[in-house]
């Protein structure tokens, strides 16, 4: 395996971003390609940094995207930059055309870890014809009960929301993982969802609460909640069972 730092000039962003990719020396044709995303207060270096990203991806023979975002929660923003459009639309082809790789549903995955964990939600529900599986941890699942109980009790939410979603009173369905899994769940051909959450973590309840949706959409997940609280340990984990389950037949 290889580890490779790119710079690439996005246009959907309009600057230049880095992103680290993990790649196999050997059979690249028959490589699976995931794209792990970073939480709220990490880089695109976290993933390689903190956990044995590369040996699991060796171990499994995956290509590993792992681009950077800032803390846009993988958003368009309203006064920023086009995050979503970068990861979900013109990040894959950028990785077509520098990687040589070209594109199969059933090879490609998205998986994150807090904001990265909502980030992989929303990109995997919002072109479920591009990923066969999703795979979130710890993650930020109810981003609407959140920001609109902060603005009930009065009290700030954080500093980036009026920057992604603008001057709305209505939080907007586009960036509910609620709605987006709801419309998903009428479609025949979906990405299977693995879902997980320490049962300290503060996003535990959120974590249930999208649980108890899916549940209730009848959407084929697995949800696991086990001894643990929003740290590395807890997301080192979370890698071994999920590269089991995107292994699974779809």
């Amino acid at each position: 395996m290889a580890k490779i730092s790119l710079t690439v000039k996005s246009e959907s962003l309009g600057f230049h971003t880095h992103l680290e990719v993990i790649f196999p020396e050997h059979d690249v044709q028959n490589a699976k390609v995931l794209y792990l995303l970073h939480g709220l207060s990490d880089d695109c270096t976290a993933w390689g940094r903190m956990t044995r990203i590369y040996h699991y991806a060796m171990m499994h023979n995956y290509i590993v995207i792992m681009p950077e975002v800032q803390r846009s929660f993988y958003s368009d923003m309203a006064f920023g930059s086009q995050y979503l459009t970068y990861v979900s639309r013109e990040l894959p082809v950028l990785c077509e055309k520098i990687l040589n790789i070209r594109h199969v549903r059933e090879k490609t995955f998205v998986a994150g870890l807090s904001m990265g964990g909502y980030g992989a939600a929303k990109i995997g529900l919002s072109r479920p014809d591009f990923y066969n599986a999703i795979a979130s941890f710890s993650g930020a699942m109810d981003m609407k009960y959140r920001t609109e109980a902060a603005k009930k009790m009065e009290q700030n939410p954080l500093p980036e929301t009026r920057a992604i979603l603008g001057d709305v009173d209505v939080y907007p369905d586009k960036e509910d993982l609620f709605f987006l899994a709801s419309q998903v769940a009428k479609m025949p051909s979906k990405p299977r969802m693995f879902i997980t959450c320490g049962d300290k973590d503060f996003l535990l309840d959120d974590n249930r609460r999208f649980d108890a949706h899916l549940q209730s959409l009848n959407y084929s997940h697995i949800y696991k909640e086990w001894e643990g609280n929003h740290t590395w340990d807890f997301w080192e984990e979370c890698l071994p069972m999920t590269f089991d389950f995107f292994g699974e037949p779809s």
